[in-house]
């Protein structure tokens, strides 16, 4: 299965993007992870549907009301599976 990797930087830590965006993407139904990382930014790993990857993508960019997304570095990885969405913390 396709796994997708994104690194979102910007303003994206303390102003609710990881529950905002992974709430979206869980709704989607897709499956995967999103976490803070030590330098600032959020990492997201995405499996599904690639048409409603698409679409969370667009969530990935809009953000939470509070955040700023300045970039979004994106690639396929290797990956296990993943059979839910989960919001690290």
């Amino acid at each position: 299965m396709k796994t997708f990797h994104y690194i979102v930087e910007g303003r994206v830590q303390k102003v609710g993007y990881r529950f905002y965006v992974g709430y979206r993407l869980s709704k989607l139904g897709l499956n995967g992870k999103i976490k803070n990382l030590d330098n600032g930014d959020v990492e997201i790993f995405l499996q599904g549907d690639e048409e409603k990857i698409f679409i969370g993508e667009k969530y990935l960019k809009m953000g939470s009301p509070l955040s700023k997304v300045e970039n979004i570095r994106k690639n396929v990885v290797e990956k296990e599976e993943f059979f839910k969405f989960n919001i690290e913390y």
